[in-house]
């Protein structure tokens, strides 16, 4: 007499078709992204003459215009390896259970990353708001709004970490860990 199969938990069907609808929808938009930004924006780069740079363009902005067709392609492998990982965690295999922990680990460091790269970013745009013949109330407001996004950019960053990692945590535990298939078939 074989045994049953393990009981399909409510979160991991939920959480994969959360993240199938929102990375189908991702991947849809990359791909839509990376041909725009294949077909016409790259060559329209090579054919015309693109204005450079303006002078004193704080250096995150100049190398976020150097790489920029890398973002898009970047954002294209991610979200297609979610959905695949998505797609594997609904059927409950063990390898995309451990793929979709490590994209979430991923996601965390992004937003840790994301968290230095945005003060760094919006430090630099003091440059712009300092500009000649600029009011000096509008500098203040913009300073104080920059602040504003800084705070709030964070507090979102933080909130996505610990959801990130509560979501790492109950796909580790030992109950949801018995819901997926093992690496080999058995005999």
């Amino acid at each position: 007499m074989s045994t049953p199969p393990p009981l399909r938990s409510r979160f991991v069907t939920v959480l994969a078709w959360l993240f199938i609808g929102m990375t189908g929808f991702a991947t849809l938009i990359a791909v839509l992204q990376n041909l725009m930004l294949q077909w016409l924006l790259l060559p329209a780069m090579r054919t015309q003459a693109m204005p450079p740079l303006p002078p004193g363009l704080p250096a995150p902005t100049q190398w976020m215009f150097g790489h920029m067709a890398w973002f898009f392609r970047a954002f294209l492998l991610v979200a297609a390896t979610t959905l695949v990982a998505a797609i594997g965690l609904l059927r409950r295999h063990e390898w995309a259970r451990r793929l979709f922990i490590g994209l979430m680990g991923l996601a965390i460091a992004y937003q840790l990353f994301g968290l230095v790269w945005q003060w760094w970013f919006m430090g630099s745009m003091d440059a712009f708001m300092r500009a000649p013949g600029m009011p000096a109330d509008v500098d203040a407001f913009m300073h104080g709004f920059m602040r504003a996004v800084q705070v709030f950019g964070t507090l979102v960053a933080l909130a996505l970490c610990v959801l990130f990692g509560w979501i790492i945590r109950r796909l580790c535990s030992a109950p949801v860990r018995a819901e997926f298939r093992p690496w080999k078939a058995e005999p």
